[in-house]
């Protein structure tokens, strides 16, 4: 079973900085709007916490292109659901109609609920296909994977 075709739109279309910029894009907006919108309630909780959690695809993501495949669907099967999984949790916990709201953090809430929706819907699959297929996933990682040379030289005492 090949569901290759799954990943690509994440390895060869948006890949790596696009979808950095795409988290750092709602990273500095939801920090403004903490910053600018003096609302506190649930909805400024539930903010702080689903979206202050999305930093884990920074670490993820740092990790798998350091010492992983190098390759962005790796990162979304492994960070994608701590994330989207907690989101969801967190949503049904605080309850929508507390947190999502027409006040900027509401807004804000909204449109991270629309996002974080259209990538559980995608996680979802993946993460399920990479468990019930790993070998699959394997065998697409061991054909795509991006050779990177680095060059590394000796550091010496004396040049620090």
């Amino acid at each position: 079973m090949s569901y290759t075709f799954l990943f690509y739109p994440e390895d060869n279309i948006v890949k790596l900085p696009g979808l950095y910029l795409l988290w750092t894009c709602i990273y500095v907006s939801n920090l403004v709007i903490l910053f600018v919108d003096g609302t506190e309630d649930e909805s400024r909780s539930f903010n702080m916490i689903a979206n202050g959690l999305s930093v884990v695809y920074c670490g993820a993501a740092g990790m798998n292109s350091i010492f992983g495949t190098r390759m962005p669907s790796t990162m979304f099967v492994t960070a994608g659901p701590i994330h989207q999984y907690l989101y969801w949790m967190l949503l049904a916990f605080f309850k929508p109609k507390n947190v999502l709201g027409s006040h900027p953090i509401g807004v804000m809430n909204w449109v991270s609920t629309f996002v974080v929706g259209l990538f559980t819907l995608d996680m979802i699959i993946k993460t399920w296909m990479v468990s019930i297929y790993p070998e699959t996933y394997l065998k697409y990682v061991k054909d795509n994977k991006k050779e990177v040379s680095v060059g590394v030289e000796e550091v010496k005492e004396n040049d620090l």
